[in-house]
């Protein structure tokens, strides 16, 4: 599954990945040009460099990775992003029906149960205290 993609100048389009790759395209005919293990989990961000050729690119690991160019040509493993991308398929038909919630977000929602309880329980507490009231008068 893509997680941020963007332009690399007027030619290249790229993304990152949940499998941890980062996958490079020609804008123009969409033939799969590069693809750069980046992340042992997850590539969530990437960044080039405005001018330059360099791109940054993060992920779930705890560091910032900085690519540029060094071979003088370049090289492309066609059977690597193959398999790549027919696991990424695999694991994208596996989880089809899975939805992910933000933990933040099931945070706030189990603060809320238990409020919505504690609520509850209280309002059960003052109400039998009120009948007992009332049975005395």
């Amino acid at each position: 599954m893509i997680k941020e993609s963007c332009f690399w100048g007027s030619n290249f389009v790229m993304s990152g990945s949940d499998c941890g790759h980062i996958f490079i395209w020609d804008r123009h005919t969409a033939e799969h040009l590069m693809l750069l293990e980046a992340d042992n989990h997850v590539v969530n961000c990437l960044q080039p460099h405005p001018y330059d050729p360099i791109l940054a690119s993060s992920g779930i690991d705890y560091d910032i990775k900085i690519w540029s160019p060094l071979e003088e040509s370049p090289s492309f493993n066609t059977v690597l992003a193959d398999e790549v991308i027919t696991r990424n398929e695999l694991m994208l038909e596996e989880t089809r029906n899975t939805i992910t919630v933000p933990a933040s977000f099931m945070l706030r929602m189990l603060a809320s149960l238990n409020h919505i309880r504690t609520d509850r329980l209280e309002g059960d507490r003052s109400e039998g205290s009120g009948q007992e009231n009332e049975d005395e008068q």
